[in-house]
């Protein structure tokens, strides 16, 4: 029995419990009796399926599986919702465990809808990304585009409900006019204060405050209330923060840590080993089982360096993660914590690395090896990437591919079990940076942002991506249609779209099994 046989699935109503054979037997009066410590051992034996089952047998039990069981189940599967409006907590336990289990089933089901967020960009970037609760930023270029993430439709009596929809971009300008792609911006950061850290190739990192509103209300300049003096003529290749601290690194080797609301304060600084680089890199100031530390992706593995009371990074690494198993070697390009919360131990880090991996590191264990490791048979034949990482639902993860705008997924149970999509428009083009966000992936390749969707708010008119913020009709020939041919065992080219496609114009996207050998097609849902 389903979540979604008591009631239509466009209500959040707990079912009414109809009369069952088993009302009357003996043994519901003993399983009525016995005390919640009790009947809570026994509930968390059961799945949701079960749970709705048991609620339908009396008042009692409905009563009981309502405002005990599912409550204790939400608890037990918790789940990240960065954009659902209201609050997962200020949802009904029904509601919220339904729209759970829609994300579970069609993650299972490999049913997704997948839009372009706003038009193609003109120019080839390489986009910084950041997700809030009402905002979606984009650096391009010298610019930020701020897309407002507002209120999904209202559907019946329950008022707005479901993730944020996002809206028609408004774009402010951060490099000086006539600047060239030195300034470009490379990370884009939140800060304790509502601030935001902005960082440009050239060196310039500074504090921003934007402006409050959407659409045409408000002020229309950002504001800069902070420059951070960076090493001349070192430029700026990755920017992490957490709290009030804001950590870069350069391609010359140089870490600086910045305390965000002491701009006059000189950075503290380590030098890398001569040749060392870092790829990506994670502040953690405030974690709830590790201490205050900078993670730092090199070539080679992961570099962990603690911070101390003062707020200095550890000169050396103090632990290091390895990847693949020596001799081979590798260079994370991406690295994430689980959100909060998560059915994920905190301490459980996930990477995108160049050999075409996802890693899982537990760092409880003393081991500096991998705990499990992913990828995408298809993108590892053909030597491509993984660009970037983020945790998904309740049990998956997914990464960003360095060709074709792919994104693979995973349920981490089932390694072997995955599937890729290739992500709208992205044709020949990485996906720079990933955001999970409940039953949604936002994501970036070169021209254009995107997100899929797997918890059916495609399927209600504007309940993704308001129209006039959806992409004008783009071209036909970069819509995926199938493979030119393979050579070797898992060797591929994707083949594009000719003309004939009549859903080349609608969005959406296609994927494939990664253990599907003939590699037919799996066609997104139609997003309206």
């Amino acid at each position: 029995m389903t979540l979604y046989s008591p009631r239509s699935p466009k209500s959040s109503k707990s079912p009414k419990s109809p009369r069952s054979p088993l009302a009357t037997h003996p043994t519901l009066s003993l399983l009525e009796s016995l005390p919640d410590d009790v009947l809570a051992q026994i509930l968390a034996l059961l799945d949701v399926g079960d749970l709705v089952g048991l609620s339908q047998l009396s008042k009692t039990f409905h009563a009981r599986i309502l405002h005990f069981g599912i409550p204790r189940r939400l608890a037990s599967h918790p789940t990240a919702y960065l954009t659902l409006s209201p609050p997962a907590r200020l949802w009904p336990p029904y509601a919220l465990l339904r729209h759970s289990t829609l994300i579970s089933r069609q993650l299972v089901r490999r049913e997704c809808h997948a839009l372009q967020v706003g038009p193609t960009w003109s120019q080839p970037a390489i986009p910084a990304l950041c997700l809030l609760p009402d905002r979606l930023i984009i650096g391009v270029g010298g610019n930020l585009l701020v897309h407002p993430l507002v209120d999904p439709p209202i559907h019946g009596r329950e008022g707005p409900r479901g993730g944020r929809v996002a809206g028609r971009a408004r774009e402010y300008p951060v490099a000086k006019r006539g600047s060239a792609s030195d300034a470009d911006i490379v990370g884009i950061v939140p800060l304790q204060d509502g601030s935001f850290g902005v960082a440009q190739y050239d060196g310039t990192l500074q504090r921003i405050v934007l402006p409050p509103g959407s659409g045409s209300e408000g002020v229309r300049s950002l504001r800069s209330t902070a420059h951070y003096p960076h090493p001349q003529g070192s430029n700026i290749h990755q920017l992490a923060s957490s709290l009030d601290l804001m950590m870069t690194t350069t391609s010359s080797g140089l870490v600086s840590l910045w305390k965000s609301r002491s701009p006059w304060v000189p950075p503290r600084t380590i030098q890398l080993p001569q040749g060392q680089r870092a790829w990506s890199s994670l502040l953690v100031a405030d974690h709830p089982t590790l201490p205050p530390l900078a993670m730092l992706g090199l070539s080679g593995g992961v570099d962990i360096h603690h911070l101390d009371p003062s707020g200095a990074l550890s000169p050396t690494a103090d632990r290091h993660l390895v990847g693949p198993d020596s001799p081979a070697n590798s260079s994370p390009y991406d690295l994430a914590f689980p959100p909060d919360p998560s059915a994920h131990h905190p301490s459980t880090l996930l990477s995108a690395w160049y050999d075409s991996h996802l890693r899982l590191h537990d760092l409880r264990l003393p081991s500096s090896s991998p705990v499990a490791s992913f990828f995408d048979p298809y993108t590892w034949a053909d030597g491509s990437a993984m660009y970037s990482c983020a945790f998904l639902s309740e049990r998956h993860i997914a990464g960003g591919g360095a060709r074709h705008g792919v994104v693979a997924l995973w349920d981490i149970r089932y390694p072997k079990r995955g599937w890729s999509c290739f992500s709208p428009g992205g044709k020949g083009s990485p996906v720079y940076a990933l955001k999970g966000d409940g039953g949604r992936l936002w994501g970036v390749t070169e021209r254009r942002a995107f997100v899929c969707a797997f918890d059916g708010s495609g399927s209600t008119p504007e309940g993704l991506v308001l129209h006039e913020a959806r992409a004008t009709r783009g071209k036909v020939s970069d819509r995926v249609t199938g493979w030119k041919g393979r050579g070797g065992k898992w060797g591929w080219s994707v083949r594009y779209n000719t003309g004939d496609d009549e859903r080349a114009n609608e969005g959406g996207a296609v994927g494939y099994e990664h253990s599907d050998r003939t590699v037919k097609l799996i066609e997104s849902l139609r997003a309206i």
